[in-house]
């Protein structure tokens, strides 16, 4: 599984740890998920940013066809018969019943979402494309500084267009979503005019603005607002 996120580019978890916490925090968050997801089947963990609608989809299946071989390999290393049995009559009751319930679901779902069980998008496809998409700067700082910079490292020089021609705007109307968290994210290079890069130096410099220097976390969207972006 890590293997595929790798060569898919899709490794990179979507929270801004940074350095090798961003490593450990990636290889961690798509082992658990992946395990959660292969005994439990949650679809929520088919966006993008987890492990996506494609290969969801794979691991339901995978999971409902290794039910039988697992039988079989017990069954051929001589385990208890009883065990055997048990596990058949179970596999015969809970198979069928599980695609019933999931046949249901999807025909009953919004039409506009039956797709994401079969979409290869990536997290990194995602979040450039909600950057790119939106005109509002509070949902594109959502989807930069408030995310893995791995995720839009290819867009790196369009997001630093972007903040060249909009600090200004920003120091002047101190807009709600630019904290002091927020700034300290934004390379002060990418502060065009020479003053006030400076003076935000200066800002950054201050004992508050070092003890202050955290990840932090963005909660996802709401489920109906994330199936329309995919």
């Amino acid at each position: 599984y890590l293997v595929i996120k790798i060569l898919r580019g899709d490794f990179w978890y979507w929270i801004p740890a940074g350095g090798t916490l961003e490593i450990l925090s990636s290889v961690l968050a798509r082992i658990l998920v992946k395990i959660v997801t292969d005994f439990t089947s949650i679809v929520q963990f088919r966006h993008p940013y987890e492990l996506g609608g494609m290969y969801w989809m794979f691991s339901f299946v995978l999971t409902m066809g290794s039910l039988p071989a697992a039988i079989k390999f017990y069954e051929a290393e001589e385990g208890d018969k009883r065990v055997v049995d048990l596990a058949r009559r179970l596999f015969y009751i809970l198979t069928p019943s599980t695609l019933v319930m999931f046949i249901f679901f999807f025909i009953t779902i919004e039409e506009r979402s039956r797709h994401t069980f079969m979409s290869t998008t990536r997290g990194k496809d995602l979040t450039i494309k909600k950057f790119r998409e939106s005109d509002d700067d509070a949902t594109k700082a959502a989807f930069t500084f408030q995310m893995s910079k791995h995720h839009w490292k290819s867009i790196e020089e369009e997001v630093r267009g972007w903040v060249e021609a909009s600090w200004s705007k920003w120091v002047e109307e101190k807009p709600k979503w630019l904290d002091d968290i927020t700034k300290e994210r934004i390379p002060v290079e990418w502060i065009k005019l020479k003053q006030e890069r400076e003076d935000e130096k200066k800002r950054r410099a201050t004992p508050k603005a070092k003890a202050r220097r955290l990840p932090q976390i963005t909660p996802y969207q709401d489920e109906e607002e994330e199936q329309d972006n995919l």
